[in-house]
């Protein structure tokens, strides 16, 4: 009885292998090339219909983080300017704050938001504090 199940299982291990194989082939790696572009766009580029496309493209590659967060800086360049002034204010505050943990909270919040610089500038600034120990 066992022996006619036999092919069956092997064609469900082969078939269980072929779609492993497939589903790996299909993740990419950023390469230096595509890291070097990325970081480009990131710190140079104001357009934001060429980084929504980028973004896009990084999309498509299977790099979603990556493309994500292109297009989160397409929708930072896009906000109007009364809401930039806020986030300008918010960031001059964040600078102003003693409170290390809350300056690391709001450097996530920016991070979030795609505003990478400023969340940087928010951590570093952060470091620089002295630490209340307990």
């Amino acid at each position: 009885m066992p022996l006619p199940l036999i092919p069956i299982a092997v064609m469900a291990l082969g078939a269980g292998a072929a779609y492993k194989v497939h589903r790996n082939r299909k993740k990419k790696v950023m390469t230096p090339a595509r890291q070097k572009i990325y970081d480009h766009a990131l710190n140079t580029m104001k357009d934001p219909a060429g980084l929504r496309k980028l973004g896009e493209a990084f999309n498509a590659q299977g790099l979603t983080e990556q493309g994500d967060m292109l297009t989160k800086r397409a929708r930072l360049r896009e906000l109007p300017a009364d809401v930039k002034a806020g986030r300008r204010a918010a960031f001059q505050k964040g600078m102003t704050l003693t409170n290390p943990a809350s300056v690391e909270k709001l450097a996530a919040e920016f991070d979030k938001e795609g505003a990478t610089g400023a969340a940087a500038a928010l951590r570093k600034y952060a470091q620089g504090l002295p630490r209340k120990v307990a």
